[in-house]
């Protein structure tokens, strides 16, 4: 080695090998450095966690599709029997789309509220007592208060970051998220409702109602806003039922019988 850098010396190379290795050294090190920054990103305890995650969401893609299918040919039946111009086609749509609407399978529009929702920022987190961060922090259970207030107040039509909460919708805490509807999401949440909005804006501002808590933690996670209209998305998710079954007549005698 000795004889090379000799060599190179006495060649004039020798600061231009020491410009090359210094170059070379930073590079190696801003490399590893990025290396460090993507597993602190992204830690081998995760993959695990994102693969169940993938194949979720890989079924839920499923479901979609299949109630997509199925949905297309139930309009091409409406279209066939609307393209008669009976009486009867007509009364049949009718009633199919009211049930669409009941089911919460359409997308309505209509004045209503939205309800914002989400954590105090990490910043003013860390300013707090650590044993009270859950009061900073918005949960499944203060997002169900919030719906079922709603509805109780008469809200026709109610989504949650654009998840409508049909007959099978559901709100659940997951880890460190809240799933609506299969859906995994963080905060802020922002919540639709169809309605009239001084009825709804009131039940939800009730003194020691369901948003007191969290007004108390901090009025800034909390806000809502009145809306002359807005537009709820229908339930995307699947509608078969496994187990329940319409009682038919036969049904309905046997268990009369026993």
């Amino acid at each position: 080695m000795s004889n090379f850098w000799d060599r190179a010396r006495g060649n004039g190379f020798a600061p231009s090998f020491f410009v090359m290795w210094l170059l070379l050294g930073v590079l190696l090190v801003s490399a590893l450095k990025a290396q460090q920054n993507v597993r602190k990103d992204l830690p081998s305890s995760r993959f695990p966690e994102l693969a169940r995650e993938y194949m979720v969401k890989a079924k839920t893609l499923e479901k979609l599709e299949e109630e997509i299918r199925l949905l297309r040919d139930k309009s091409t039946e409406m279209e066939n029997a609307l393209a008669t111009g009976s009486q009867k086609s007509q009364l049949l749509n009718d009633s199919l789309q009211e049930a669409k609407v009941l089911a919460g399978l359409s997308a309505l529009s209509g004045p209503g509220v939205e309800v914002l929702l989400t954590d105090k920022s990490t910043e003013k987190r860390n300013e707090g007592d650590p044993a009270l961060l859950n009061m900073f922090a918005i949960h499944d259970f203060d997002i169900l208060r919030v719906v079922n207030e709603l509805r109780a107040a008469g809200a026709e039509a109610i989504s949650v970051n654009g998840q409508r909460l049909g007959v099978n919708g559901w709100i659940r805490c997951s880890g460190p998220v809240i799933c609506v509807n299969d859906i995994r999401m963080a905060p802020p949440f922002r919540i639709l409702a169809i309605g009239d909005p001084q009825t709804l804006t009131g039940a939800l501002k009730i003194p020691g109602g369901v948003l007191s808590d969290i007004e108390n933690a901090d009025p800034n996670m909390v806000k809502i806003i009145s809306h002359n209209q807005l537009t709820i998305p229908g339930y995307a998710g699947s509608t078969k039922f496994k187990y329940a079954k319409p009682v038919t007549e036969a049904v309905a005698k046997n268990e009369a019988a026993q």
